[in-house]
């Protein structure tokens, strides 16, 4: 595993960039948590605002895709569940990369087998 350690002049020196030291995270940015459950949205939604970041959140795979078609903003970050319903967290990131070239993706799974592919 490669870990990276910075200076407190590295952080400062690129705090007023938009996606902070090497492209990571600031707090700053619009994060969207899908989480079809209610605890585990709040917790993280509750641990991303304690952090400064906005969140935007659903509760499922609807409620995301008229987030991220109707939402004005950027949204940096899609905080997904894998397993839903509809349709998978992968199919769902593809969509929101239509509306958001250059946003992220992070997957989370409660299911112990679930992968992502390429």
């Amino acid at each position: 595993m490669n870990c990276a350690t910075y200076s407190a002049e590295d952080v400062a020196q690129h705090s007023s960039q938009p996606h902070g030291i090497d492209g990571l995270f600031t707090g700053t940015e619009t994060v969207l948590v899908i989480e079809d459950e209610l605890v585990v949205r709040q917790l993280i939604a509750e641990t991303l605002q304690h952090q400064r970041y906005t969140i935007l959140s659903a509760p499922n795979e609807a409620a995301a895709v008229e987030v991220i078609e109707g939402h004005s903003g950027l949204i940096d970050l899609l905080l997904t569940d894998m397993v839903m319903p509809i349709m998978g967290g992968q199919e769902l990131a593809e969509m929101y990369h239509i509306a958001y070239p250059d946003g992220r993706a992070l997957y989370m799974s409660g299911y112990p087998d679930t992968s992502v592919s390429d």
